[in-house]
């Protein structure tokens, strides 16, 4: 009798099933987009809700925060958290830090990981598969490991406390991660276009520069990114190297807005928006690269 019961109760869940595919349609029709747009937008409404009310929040006041209200109303909002946030002159050292660091950053992980990459795809040498992996295996321990002897280093060569120290800092640990990515986008080129481009007389630096790394711009917008927000959002390594204000980037910089007895809720939010901008902006400029790139793979890394 039992399975009786099973049995309707599984016939009964692959009729409504069917009916729901029936409906959507098999094709990307308006209907089954709308389900679709309509799940993945209560999912992502979720995740981004409290990003959303931490933006409407820095348009009021210290009040409103520590008030029963959860919505501000009209008279609520103003810029005035903005122009204090932006006014002060360490805060404006620590932007234009974090975008000459993260710009920096970038563009090094990105010329070495070419380079290196392209090595690494398409040539054969001793020890090129352990170096691979080597590079890999960085990625497996957290930073704090290695910050006392990281630091002793930096001590040793001259560059702690200058932007050129972080910017090396931050290099070091990028540059692995962005070699295997690139690598792996090389690798899914096929050597075939490298034989044509031979024959009609480039040479190797014409090849790369000329025909793959064209071919491979998505993974080298996945590579550049995940960088900037790598260097842009590190707290650890500056606090460690960066010993005055001149140094600092912005997530070392939201501290100028608590103090040992108090916290300024409304500027250091205020300057959590204003530090989120950058990235956000660069990734609407990139979408299209670093979607594509994240949807192509390029990990094969063998």
């Amino acid at each position: 009798m039992a399975t009786e019961t099973d049995t309707r109760d599984q016939t009964r869940d692959l009729n409504y099933a069917q009916r729901l595919d029936a409906w959507l349609d098999e094709d990307m029709s308006p209907r089954r987009a709308l389900f679709v747009y309509l799940v993945l937008g209560l999912y992502f409404s979720f995740l981004l809700l409290p990003v959303v009310y931490m933006a409407l929040v820095s348009f009021t006041t210290q009040e409103f925060l520590f008030s029963p209200a959860l919505i501000p109303s009209l008279g609520d909002l103003s810029l005035d958290n903005y122009a204090t946030v932006l006014s002060q002159g360490e805060f404006q050292t620590y932007f234009v830090n974090s975008v000459i660091v993260s710009t920096s950053t970038t563009l090094t992980v990105l010329v070495v990981g070419i380079f290196a990459g392209y090595s690494m795809s398409r040539f054969e040498y001793p020890g090129r598969g352990g170096l691979l992996y080597a590079f890999l295996s960085t990625q497996m321990l957290p930073v704090v490991l290695i910050l006392i002897p990281f630091y002793l280093l930096m001590f040793n060569l001259g560059l702690i406390d200058s932007l050129l120290g972080i910017i090396v800092a931050h290099s070091v640990i990028g540059i692995p991660l962005g070699t295997w990515l690139l690598k792996g986008y090389f690798d899914d080129i096929p050597e075939s276009l490298d034989e044509a481009a031979k024959m009609d007389g480039c040479s190797e630096f014409d090849l790369l520069w000329r025909i793959l790394v064209p071919l491979a711009m998505p993974g080298i917008a996945v590579a550049g990114f995940y960088t900037f927000i790598l260097s842009w959002n590190d707290f650890l390594l500056v606090s460690v190297l960066s010993q005055t204000a001149a140094t600092r980037t912005l997530p070392f910089g939201l501290q100028l807005f608590q103090s040992q007895n108090a916290v300024a809720w409304n500027l250091l939010i205020t300057a959590a928006v204003i530090t989120m901008i950058p990235v956000i902006l660069l990734f609407a400029v990139a979408q299209k690269w670093v979607v594509e790139g994240l949807a192509s793979g390029g990990m094969k890394g063998t």
